[in-house]
């Protein structure tokens, strides 16, 4: 379950400054008030107990940079402020206050939350940004009384979540550490907006993260190795900690198909997962009809058990997945990603290059929130039999959707391939995850092949507004989890947020049922969630006005999507903070942070139609 919290604050990471603390509350009489230059701003209300089982306090402050900040107990005999900011809170590595010793000093100017943690001789701070300020303080506590919305590590019993409303996002294209063009992604840049990503997405995607042989990680070398050219291990984990502050679990890039070698062609570095496992890979892990052979390198026995013809991978060793020692390496690597790491699941790259039975035996054995494969086949019945082959216990990319709806179909001007395409039409909609562009199909400079948007794909230049609001319009209204491309988020942010806004508000989900019908020029569907509709017109269908009780997400030339219903807050995981204008809507619901409706009567944090208010 949400703690309380998260509906108030998205936290954001600092690092851990281990100074003894000199002055501890244990030896003064509370309450404690916060003090902003030698004036009293708030008192510290209870909220509860912290993750770690501490009692801790919390306030909320708006300061701006050069503010001092001290605590003090009720009758103000000493001024004191703790000594240890906790990893996890305050942004930038702890470059927004600096702590004497007594008071801190305020370096950049903002709203925000302070929890304190109190422990006798080692009291600690945890510091967020809130964006409530004024407004009720508390609220459950970080964590919520020890309740960690996230919760890592835990396990899963299946890697498939059931009427999901997750909305993905895949935060890097290809060479997305150096590029610019749509904004680089390396792991400080994304967690310079883990807030505004969090707000939005409940699953991110990242690049492999291991050390690789090339820029994007995909020719892995050491799998432990947490150092990439995305960043460092301490960045990689500081970005999982701020996505998972406001709320949004990651999904680890698992390239276990092949790897880099070392020196010659059937060498490799050692693998240490630490507890979870040590490995020193040998080459009779390589597949018998790996190219090394044809180098005149010895090899494995075994030959690969890709279900693709293009199931040999040129560029590296192919790893022998019926190798016990392959087998027992990569469910250590997945265990390590999640449990060291802080991964929350799996994206399976190359999947043709192996039995997906093993992703299942990886699967069941690391127990992730999620797993996905890019199994890459334009059949819709040749990934259903993948699905299957994988015991369900996988989603794939729905590439049958990617050829069918988006390049026949929307590309195409032909709205007839919209209707029940890919695994929606073989009633494995909960198993999908669809996607318009990502980082192999969208303008990759090293490729330029029949696969790829090069050439072909219409969306995949950014340049045709109409066209990519329309294929965003079509995903984020589906069933299955969508999965938003980053150059389209970069570009279009404002629209995709709407679209967003109105598949959480209507509870869209993985299984949704679909009342479609196409026609010449057209596509018209109504899609049922847990709260509500989505009505999506597209092509010469947008015209249409909405429909009674409907509100408008966008609309364009040849696309407009509307939406009824309202997250009830128990859901809302993530809800955008707008200025009070009142009156609200009286013909709208509305409810406090704990759940329940509430009238305008109410003094307080409230909830309408997915937007966050302050009722005072």
């Amino acid at each position: 379950m949400r703690s309380i919290s998260s509906f108030i604050l998205t936290l954001l990471s600092v690092a851990f400054l281990a100074t003894p603390a000199m002055v501890y509350a244990e030896c003064q009489d509370g309450p404690y008030d916060l003090y902003v230059n030698n004036s009293k701003v708030g008192t510290f209300v209870d909220a509860g107990t912290s993750p770690d089982g501490l009692p801790q306090l919390n306030i909320s402050a708006s300061v701006k940079a050069g503010d001092k900040l001290q605590f003090c107990n009720a009758s103000c005999n000493e001024f004191f402020f703790p000594q240890t900011i906790e990893r996890g809170g305050d942004v930038d590595g702890g470059g927004n206050f600096t702590i004497s010793s007594n008071q801190a000093t305020c370096n950049v100017a903002g709203c925000y939350n302070f929890w304190w943690k109190k422990s006798f001789g080692n009291d600690k701070l945890y510091i967020g940004t809130d964006g409530n300020c004024g407004g009720s303080q508390g609220g459950g506590g970080q964590g919520g009384g020890g309740v960690d919305p996230i919760n890592p590590g835990k396990d899963y019993a299946t890697a498939v979540p059931a009427q999901c409303t997750d909305v993905m996002l895949q935060a890097f294209y290809w060479k997305s550490n150096s590029d610019s063009k749509y904004g680089t992604s390396t792991w400080a840049k994304l967690q310079n907006q883990a807030s505004e990503i969090s707000q939005y997405f409940q699953l991110v995607w990242l690049p492999p993260s291991c050390l690789a042989n090339d820029d994007m990680g995909y020719l892995p070398k050491q799998y432990p190795n947490q150092n990439s050219k995305m960043g460092m291990k301490a960045g990689l984990m500081n970005l999982i900690s701020a996505l998972h502050n406001g709320g949004t679990r990651v999904l680890a890039d698992v390239v276990i198909n092949h790897a880099a070698n070392s020196s010659t062609w059937n060498d490799f570095v050692a693998q240490d997962f630490g507890s979870y496992g040590k490995f020193s890979p040998q080459s009779s892990w390589i597949t018998s009809n790996d190219e090394a052979k044809d180098k005149g390198y010895s090899v494995g026995s075994n030959a690969d058990d890709g279900q693709e013809s293009n199931r040999n991978y040129g560029a590296a060793r192919d790893w022998d997945h019926k190798n016990t020692n392959v087998q027992a390496m990569c469910r250590a690597y997945l265990k390590f990603l999640k449990g060291e790491i802080g991964y929350d699941g799996y994206r399976f790259d190359y999947c043709g290059g192996y039995h997906v039975s093993h992703i299942n035996d990886y699967v069941s054995a690391a127990k992730p929130y999620i797993s996905v494969m890019e199994y890459w086949n334009g059949d819709a019945n040749v990934l259903k039999n993948r699905i299957d082959d994988a015991s369900k216990n996988t989603m794939t990319f729905d590439f049958a959707s990617f050829y069918t709806a988006y390049q026949q179909g929307i590309a195409s001007n032909n709205y007839s391939k919209l209707v029940k395409p890919g695994l929606r039409g073989k009633g494995y909609e909960k198993y999908a995850v669809n996607f318009i562009d990502n980082h192999d199909t969208f303008n990759r400079a090293d490729i330029n092949n029949s696969d790829c948007g090069n050439s072909k794909d219409g969306y995949s230049s950014l340049n045709n507004k109409e066209l990519i609001m329309q294929c965003n319009a079509y995903m984020l209204s589906m069933p299955g989890i969508p999965c938003v491309f980053w150059p389209h988020w970069y570009t279009y942010k404002s629209d995709i947020k709407a679209m967003i806004t109105a598949r959480r508000n209507a509870g869209i989900h993985s299984e949704s049922a679909v009342s479609e019908t196409s026609g010449s020029g057209y596509y018209e569907a109504t899609v049922t969630g847990k709260y509500g509709k989505v009505i999506l017109y597209l092509g010469s269908s947008a015209s249409k006005s909405a429909p009674a009780g409907y509100k408008q997400a966008v609309k364009g030339s040849k696309y407009a999507m509307y939406y009824t219903g309202t997250m009830p807050t128990t859901d809302i995981e993530k809800v955008e903070n707008k200025t009070l204008s009142l009156p609200l809507n009286t013909n709208e619901p509305m409810f406090n942070i704990m759940g329940q409706q509430v009238d305008q009567t109410y003094k307080g944090i409230v909830i309408q139609n997915g937007n966050k208010y302050l009722l005072q």
